[in-house]
């Protein structure tokens, strides 16, 4: 859940931090990748529910770390947003 991490510093964790993890999770410019891919992901590794139940989790750690990166997550429109992108609609 950071973005400090510089390409040239360790390329796979950026990697995962921007591009893979955001665009799984929350659909974070999954656009850049075309509706084809995503449906092709999706048939191959189904969500089943990944959005419902990973925003339950966040909004439980939130309840219990208040100031924590989650905390601010929920505090915001992500738990919204994040069963709403793409995937979660396939």
């Amino acid at each position: 859940m950071r973005d400090d991490v510089p390409p040239e510093v360790d390329l796979e964790s950026r990697l995962l931090q921007q591009v893979g993890t955001t665009a799984y999770v929350s659909g974070g410019g999954v656009d850049a990748f075309g509706p084809a891919l995503t449906e092709a992901l999706v048939a191959a590794y189904p969500r089943r529910r990944f959005a419902a139940s990973f925003v339950s989790l966040f909004r439980d750690q939130a309840e219990r770390k208040h100031g924590c990166a989650a905390a601010e997550l929920v505090a915001g429109d992500w738990a919204e947003r994040t069963p709403a992108h793409p995937p979660e609609r396939i």
